[in-house]
């Protein structure tokens, strides 16, 4: 199950999503810092790092604020899991741990080769449309040149790399789902009266993972249940 939400709001929270924020850029986990008094969730790409994926247009640091995040994630929540939505929650989860069950996990490594791929494609298309729309043929073409250079070395490095393994996870049902949530109990009331440090485990239950589009401002998060966590007072 996934929401998506825009970016832009304030608050302070605990870090209660460390280790759950992925950059969807390179594909590694945004680490957490505190910044003027605010938790924000940090994807440092360092020049060695670019050095080995040309390809890849990364911003030096890219930062994602938490508060902003739990906001609209807590929302997403109660919403969801209110009692009379809990039925459809529970079909859509576990549709979508079916799908995450059989979905061919991938590496830091290739999600960044992938992802130098991508950009090299769009260089490739607006060279080309400035080409054809009379810019200069001999600098387009160095541009050109550039480019499908950046995609082999990319498409060399991908090919390169070994393949992810598939953590053996079999599917929840929906009547195992629906246990976790009767553990759970009033998921909907209990987002919404937490205190910040008790939402963790609630997240950690719910399976939340979270990840940052910097280019349009866009956090994903999918909810994947796995664990019967009892939610503690």
């Amino acid at each position: 199950m996934i929401l998506r939400s825009s970016v832009g709001a304030t608050g302070l929270r605990g870090m209660v999503l460390r280790g759950r924020v992925k950059c969807t850029l390179c594909g590694r986990k945004m680490q957490p810092s505190s910044i003027r008094d605010r938790v924000y969730y940090r994807c440092e790409y360092k020049e060695q790092e670019a050095a080995l994926y040309p390809g890849l247009d990364h911003p030096r640091t890219i930062n994602l604020r938490e508060d902003i995040v739990c906001r609209a994630l807590d929302a997403w929540i109660a919403r969801t899991f209110a009692p009379k939505r809990l039925a459809a929650t529970i079909t859509a989860l576990s549709q979508a741990s079916i799908a995450a069950s059989t979905a061919q996990p991938q590496t830091p490594e290739q999600a960044r080769a992938r992802q130098a791929l991508k950009e090299c494609e769009r260089r490739l298309a607006r060279y080309q449309a400035a080409l054809d729309s009379g810019a200069d043929p001999a600098v387009i073409t160095q541009w050109i040149n550039d480019a499908q250079r950046d995609k082999e070395a990319a498409q060399k490095k991908l090919a390169a790399l070994p393949n992810a393994t598939r953590k053996k996870e079999p599917p929840l049902t929906a009547d195992q789902i629906q246990e976790i949530t009767e553990r759970l109990g009033d998921i909907a009331q209990r987002i919404q009266a937490a205190d910040a440090e008790k939402k963790e485990p609630l997240y950690e239950a719910l399976g939340i993972t979270i990840t940052y589009n910097n280019a349009t401002r866009t956090a994903t998060v999918r909810s994947r249940p796995s664990l019967a966590y009892r939610y503690k007072e």
